[in-house]
């Protein structure tokens, strides 16, 4: 632990540790934060009102507890003294190889010496980690396609003249690549996109979990109204994103959920998957659901 004589820093690297922490767990505030304290020691000395004063700088926990807890919370094998000791550069290393997080980026998200809420603060910049090209996952919600997954494209980047983020998602509808465009709009903990296509198709709407850095993944829902079929109808498909080193578009189409389909398709993609079997059975678990994905 650092002196009473160095109490100022010791203030300033707490408040800047807790929100580190906030940001690589994609927490959108206090409130989320104490709930993963909370998810770890439901008897936790974490609470709102004390938390405040901690992440401004002006307090520390009085119990060792909250430092067990926190440990728990990022899932070190480090002791909960550490954290209270070691210093903010320790503490970033520690968390960027726990969820192979990028440190300029987790740097990026938060002022390390002030702001006081825990939450990554979304920047207008091609830094930002959600930034990149994702290849997507839905079912078809057209007749004539049932039962096929549709691989389409997301790519999130700088909002340019507007601030944020921007995304453009492209499916391939009888032969033409459709684009549609939306701002991305992050709400909490949650990443939402009202996206709309230039010639009038029907928009479609996509939310999200919001991960923490380093975004590989995207999961939610995508909802709309059926494009390719005798009549629009409503619809509404689980939705998963995966990203991928480049640009995956000239790829996108239906294709056969088939075991090792989706894996052969990441790997066609360029990504590199350690264990390919299990990438695939996760990602068609999460997108069959306990109601086929259509819940």
């Amino acid at each position: 632990m650092q002196h009473t004589d160095d109490k100022p820093a010791l203030l300033r690297d707490l408040a800047a540790k807790l929100r580190l922490t906030g940001a690589v767990l994609g927490c959108g505030g206090r409130k989320d934060l104490r709930a993963r304290f909370r998810a770890a020691n439901p008897a936790t000395h974490f609470d709102l009102e004390r938390s405040h004063k901690w992440l401004q700088g002006r307090a520390v926990p009085r119990s060792l507890t909250v430092y067990e807890d926190w440990a728990k919370v990022i899932g070190t094998r480090k002791a909960g003294s550490w954290i209270a000791g070691c210093s903010v550069e320790a503490f970033l290393e520690e968390i960027c190889g726990l969820f192979d997080a990028d440190a300029g980026a987790l740097r990026r998200l938060v002022e390390v010496r002030g702001g006081d809420s825990g939450a990554p603060s979304p920047a207008p910049s091609a830094a930002h980690y959600l930034c990149g090209h994702y290849a997507c996952y839905s079912w078809a919600w057209s007749p004539y396609y049932r039962g096929k997954l549709i691989r389409g494209s997301l790519a999130i980047a700088p909002g340019g003249r507007t601030p944020g983020l921007a995304a453009t998602y492209t499916e391939e509808l009888l032969g033409h690549a459709v684009r549609f465009l939306a701002p991305a709009l992050i709400c909490g903990r949650t990443l939402h996109f009202d996206l709309r296509e230039q010639q009038g198709m029907s928009p479609l709407f996509i939310s999200l979990i919001l991960p923490g850095p380093p975004a590989s993944a995207l999961c939610g829902v995508m909802s709309g109204a059926t494009v390719v079929g005798p009549e629009p109808e409503p619809s509404t498909t689980r939705f998963a994103a995966v990203r991928v080193p480049a640009e995956p578009a000239d790829s996108n189409r239906y294709f056969e959920p088939a075991p090792g389909a989706v894996a052969e398709d990441l790997l066609a993609a360029g990504l590199r998957l350690s264990n390919p079997a299990e990438a695939d059975a996760l990602l068609r678990a999460f997108l069959a659901g306990p109601t086929g994905g259509f819940d």
